[in-house]
């Protein structure tokens, strides 16, 4: 049992609470899924929960936390690892072993325990997340979603009786993710271990907690069975950003029971024939401005990351780069900004051969988002870090001024203009970290998963500023993990798997290959499987991606 009251919480230095009068009983054995913007207080809760605040953080802490009959307080933070483990959003942050299996080992050699008890629970822990043929394999060469599943192997290996997993699959591929959840949930159901998971990909977890908080500005504004908080709350969730499951909203606007079969069903007793949709292609007659010609590239083990590239990117397209962890698609666009080289094969920007090129002459050409903001911040404050960029063009003061001002508004960052990056929270840092590429103007952006750490509403506002901009002519590359933003926002998606391309089309025709998707662990989203499973059935339909798109077809009105 965890009981919390009146728990209230300041960062150093700050003069409004990141937590604000928290009272929360959370039960032996329950699922708790914890929801909220980004910014709103989440991952400061779950980490008073181990002592990291206020022991390691510093700050203001008010109120009492109790586990059991033990208020932590006057527990250690090493004390409490072996009732709280803890998987952070960023899985850097906890690796600390050269290969994955000493890393997973790392929390059972410091508690002092048996060599024998450690090597078994290293292999049980490391088969438990699927990661036996990582075992090997040094902590610095894994992909984003490979060090999440080490990072949780570590956690698991600690024997926790409360799992906390702050955003466990923002890396992890659609495959990854499924299995990451279910195995979360096999240790709840079999290991009665209580599980409280901070997640945004709400449509994967739907169905696996028992009970669902909701937060806002440091407050638990809702708090109840995960069913009925989603389907009693669509108005308030959404107007919070918080995008209830696309189950739910479908299951709303047809008026039918919130199930795959049930909507499957209301779509095979419709007579009438479904609207068709007109693809069109407005960068069909526009010049190449990437151009990848036989690109290969070797890590330095000499395992083949990239086999034979050829691709063509024209000017003004939204292109959506997916695959599972590890398939090539980081390298390939780190070989586009320089930091990395091919071994062999060319790359052209605007018909120009970047090889001779460095990083800091091909920034002004491409903007870059990293998987992980903190890899790029590093000013003392939110304004200087948007604008150090731009120092470096020679602008003068007051223009700026001007391009800080407008890209912190588009990320709504405005009102923390003078705080530390690093004060942020997870999403908010990813904005500043898009908001410092914003601000320098350049005709490529390349996205590496947007999606990790924000809430759908924050998301869909930061998206279509991006889209506004590849109206205007920039180009668009994006990867991601989230096939729901794929079908809404990207005209043009490109597949890859073990480091070659396995397909490349419009995303209508591509999220109508399901057979081939699976072969890079990628499920199409909802509205498309329904819309491919009828096809299967001899119904004449077209592959629906979005909401909007079903409205049309069916004249829905809203």
């Amino acid at each position: 049992m965890i009981i919390i009251e009146n728990l209230t919480y300041y960062y150093p230095n700050a003069t409004t609470p990141a937590l604000n009068n928290i009272n929360l009983e959370i039960r032996d054995g329950e699922f708790i899924l914890i929801v909220g913007p980004s910014g709103c207080g989440k991952s400061t809760l779950v980490q008073c929960l181990n002592g990291i605040i206020p022991k390691v953080t510093g700050g203001d802490l008010r109120g009492k936390i109790r586990i059991g009959e033990k208020d932590i307080s006057s527990c250690k933070v090493h004390q409490l690892s072996r009732h709280v483990g803890m998987v952070f959003q960023n899985p850097n942050a906890q690796l600390f072993g050269l290969t994955v299996e000493e890393d997973v080992a790392f929390g059972p050699e410091n508690l002092g325990m048996a060599r024998e008890e450690i090597q078994k629970l290293v292999e049980k822990s490391i088969g438990i997340v699927g990661i036996e043929k990582l075992r090997k394999r040094f902590t610095f060469t894994l992909s984003g979603g490979e060090k999440q599943r080490t990072a949780i192997a570590g956690a698991i290996a600690m024997e926790p009786k409360i799992l906390v997993l702050d955003e466990p699959t923002s890396d992890l591929d659609p495959a990854g993710t499924k299995q990451v959840l279910e195995t979360v949930k096999r240790l709840n159901r079999d290991k009665e271990i209580t599980i409280i998971l901070i997640e945004h990909k709400i449509d994967e977890v739907f169905d696996l907690a028992d009970r669902t908080i909701v937060m806002d500005r440091g407050k638990i504004i809702l708090d109840g069975k995960t069913s009925e908080v989603f389907t009693r709350n669509l108005d308030l969730l959404e107007s919070m950003g918080i995008y209830p499951p696309q189950l739910i909203r479908l299951s709303k606007m047809l008026k039918v029971k919130p199930s795959y079969e049930e909507i499957s069903s209301y779509f095979n007793s419709l007579n009438g024939s479904f609207k068709e949709f007109s693809e069109e292609n407005h960068t069909e007659k526009s010049s190449p401005k990437v151009v990848f010609k036989d690109v290969w590239f070797n890590y330095h083990n000499g395992t083949p990351a990239l086999k034979g590239i050829n691709l063509e990117m024209k000017k003004g397209e939204f292109i959506a780069l997916i695959g599972s962890n590890g398939s090539g698609k980081t390298t390939l666009l780190s070989c586009l900004i320089g930091f990395i080289k091919p071994g062999k094969g060319r790359i052209l920007i605007d018909a120009q051969d970047i090889k001779n090129l460095g990083v800091a002459d091909l920034a002004v050409k491409v903007g870059y988002l990293f998987q992980n903001p903190d890899l790029q911040l590093f000013m003392n404050t939110v304004a200087q870090e948007v604008g150090f960029g731009l120092k470096n063009r020679s602008l003068a003061a007051a223009d700026i001024n001007k391009n800080v001002a407008r890209a912190l508004e588009i990320m709504e960052l405005s009102e923390y203009r003078d705080r530390h990056p690093h004060s942020l929270s997870r999403g908010q840092r990813q904005r500043l970290a898009v908001a410092s590429i914003i601000s320098m103007e350049q005709d490529i952006l390349v996205l590496d998963e947007p999606t990790s750490g924000q809430d759908r509403g924050h998301l869909n506002k930061f998206l279509c500023q991006i889209k506004k901009l590849n109206d205007a002519g920039k180009t668009i590359i994006m990867i991601t993990h989230d096939m729901n933003i794929v079908a809404e926002y990207a005209r043009r998606t490109v597949v890859m798997d073990e480091g070659k391309i396995l397909m490349d089309g419009s995303t209508r025709e591509v999220f109508s290959r399901p057979e081939i998707l699976k072969k890079a662990s990628i499920e199409p989203p909802l509205l498309a499987r329904i819309s491919n499973d009828l096809k299967n059935a001899g119904r004449k339909i077209p592959v629906m991606l979005t909401l909007e798109e079903l409205q049309y077809s069916l004249e829905i009105e809203t």
